[in-house]
């Protein structure tokens, strides 16, 4: 038991180390305001300056690196590298993977974001931005029977209003979601197409669009509000359908 004891000891000191080690390193980055391309100190370097062992340097590295902080080669010090969407997406997906949540919250999450996304983006979008967004938009009314291609350009859609914004936290945020907005455009496409209503969805991408283009924000945070209300009507009818789930209504 008391062998137990001392190895829980060691490994609760070693993992508490390691935190010191990644404390350290993140106080470092601010400190230096290091960007994308700039390399952190050697293991060696490290472990002298803190007094600990280049394997807990090596696992603090290891750590920071699983965040999409850093990435780490043979042989090379660990780099900055620039942040994607990749963090959020894994929490996200996981959640959905263990019923922590659902389509329904995903639409809601995305709907309250891409509201205020289209509010900046009709506020701070430049003349090519908005010349990329009719662009986009008139192809996807002429390939709105090509399915493939019209959910490529409705995601291309999307990515370029979270660009418009000139937040980059809204285009990490799309590409954090990017696989779900798939999936969920692709249930979209198919349950509208059962009700005739593919126009509809048109109508309202060109309404976005438009607003966007004019500066008008109040129309465009009314036109995706009107989009997503639209999208959670048509995809979740279905489930809410089935026996034994009640409606909101009810």
């Amino acid at each position: 038991m008391q062998a137990a004891n001392e190895d829980d000891g060691a490994t609760l000191k070693s993992t508490s180390l390691v935190d010191q080690v990644i404390a350290y390193l993140r106080d470092h980055v601010a400190a230096e305001r290091l960007r994308p391309g700039a390399r952190l100190p050697s293991e060696t370097t490290i472990s002298n300056t803190l007094g600990v062992s280049r394997p807990v340097v090596r696992e603090a590295m290891r750590t920071l690196a699983a965040t999409g902080l850093v990435e780490m080669a043979v042989g090379k010090r660990a780099t900055i590298v620039p942040v994607d969407g990749g963090m959020v997406s894994r929490v996200i997906s996981n959640a959905v993977l263990i019923g922590q949540a659902d389509e329904k919250d995903i639409l809601e999450l995305r709907r309250g974001v891409e509201i205020a996304m289209v509010v900046l983006a009709a506020q701070h979008r430049s003349d090519e931005q908005a010349a990329r967004l009719q662009a986009i938009v008139t192809e996807m009314a002429q390939r709105i029977d090509d399915a493939q291609h019209y959910l490529d350009l409705d995601l291309k859609l999307h990515v370029t209003l979270a660009e418009a914004t000139g937040n980059p936290l809204y285009s990490l945020l799309i590409d954090a979601l990017r696989q779900l907005i798939l999936v969920a455009m692709t249930t979209g496409r198919q349950r509208w197409s059962e009700v005739e209503g593919l126009d509809r969805v048109q109508e309202l991408h060109e309404a976005i669009v438009a607003a966007v283009v004019a500066g008008d924000p109040a129309a465009a945070a009314a036109a995706m509000a009107q989009h997503f209300d639209d999208a959670l009507t048509v995809i979740l009818a279905p489930i809410v359908a089935m026996p034994g789930i009640r409606s909101a209504a009810d």
